[in-house]
């Protein structure tokens, strides 16, 4: 079985870590945990720092997020091509049914989710493919 070119296996383990980031933010948003274990797993600098700050500002509102969040990511560049460490993601985060709620109950406020035009800087590390950084434009953005 021949093996997989080094370009293929990182786009693979980027999107891989792209998903599992947000896997992790939906998880820790059920209860507004910025601790939780797997945001560092899949998330480094910037957008590490992003979706913790958002954490605390919910868990100090007495806000979790719940429902479904759905990602459709590609890779549309990789860096050094021959053996790339870094991949450029673009994606349109549908947060549709992934809503704010009070945690005693009932919705935070009547605003719809919606679909965000999202770009991401996917890197290797010594501890794996993290998310470095993501810019969520507002919904209604693709």
């Amino acid at each position: 079985m021949p093996s997989l070119a080094p370009s293929a296996v990182a786009e693979h383990e980027a999107l891989k870590a792209y998903r599992s980031m947000w896997d992790a933010v939906v998880e820790a948003g059920k209860t507004s945990d910025p601790d939780a274990p797997n945001l560092r797993v899949y998330a480094s600098d910037q957008a590490l720092k992003l979706i913790v700050s958002s954490l605390y500002t919910d868990r100090d509102r007495e806000h979790v997020s719940k429902g479904e969040l759905k990602v459709d990511p590609k890779v549309i560049s990789m860096t050094p091509a021959e053996a790339p460490t870094e991949a450029a993601v673009l994606d349109c985060v549908d947060d549709e049914n992934w809503l704010k709620y009070k945690a005693s109950g009932g919705l935070v406020n009547d605003v719809p989710g919606g679909k965000h035009r999202t770009t991401a800087t996917v890197k290797r590390t010594s501890e794996g493919w993290k998310v470095a950084s993501f810019i969520l434009r507002e919904a209604g953005t693709c």
